[in-house]
This record gives C-alpha cells, structure tokens and sequence, in this order.
C-alpha cells in the first residue's frame, strides 16, 4: 500500500511539473510552442509580394534561413491584405529537410483577387526538427 502511495505521489509531481512547463495562454496554445514560433520569425524573410498579371492572384516569395542547430521543416502562412488592410486570401510557403545554416526561396500562392495592390505579412510559422 505505501509504494502505491508513494507512486501516486510521484505521478502527480511529474505531471504538475510538466503542466508548469507547458503553460496555455488565452488561445489554448503552449507557451513553449509560442515562443519556439516567435523565434521562428527570424529564420523567415519576406522578399517580394505581388499580384500575378495573368491569375490576378497575389504571390509572395519568402527566404527561409534555418538558424537552429538541427536540420528542420518550415510552413510559413502568409497573408495577403488590400488596400484597406483587410484580409483578402493566405498563401503557405514550406520548406522540408533544411540544414542548419542553409537557405531556401520558397513562394505563397493566394487565390483571390485583391482587386487592386496587395500587401503581404507573414502571419505564422511552424518549425520543427526533421525527423
């Protein structure tokens, strides 16, 4: 009976343990997986944003620059905004299996008509280690 207890004490530990490490804010995401997505910010670069003269589509380009130390996978959603600043579609840029230190040009493609110039932001990125 007092290993039982001495069990149950130590599961409830670990577990408390690891809910004080993995906090949830408003949105129900983790704070780990948050600020592993803000660092995320620096590895991408937003390198041209246009609407494409036959499609009437808006595209974006993006430089991914893999600033870890492990070999990761990138996706990159992108926003596309007109003029008013509303949002008018979103467009993903991946990149699989990039190497520490290595870059990659990857394009977002949206598809809708902005019906005039478009501006484009980044609005999220996933990374994380390749397999």
């Amino acid at each position: 009976m007092r290993t039982r207890a001495i069990a149950t004490a130590l599961l409830v530990a670990a577990l408390a343990l690891a809910a004080a490490g993995c906090d949830q804010d408003d949105d129900g995401r983790t704070a780990g997986a948050e600020d592993a997505g803000r660092a995320a910010f620096g590895d991408v670069e937003l390198t041209s944003c246009q609407v494409d003269d036959e499609l009437s589509w808006p595209s974006a380009t993006v430089r991914i620059t893999n600033h870890t130390a492990t070999t990761s996978n990138y996706v990159v959603q992108i926003a596309f905004d007109d003029g008013a600043g509303r949002q008018v579609t979103e467009g993903v840029a991946a990149a699989s299996s990039l190497p520490p230190g290595q870059d990659a040009l990857e394009h977002a493609q949206g598809t809708a008509d902005p019906h005039g110039p478009v501006s484009c932001r980044i609005a999220d990125i996933a990374r994380y280690a390749s397999p």
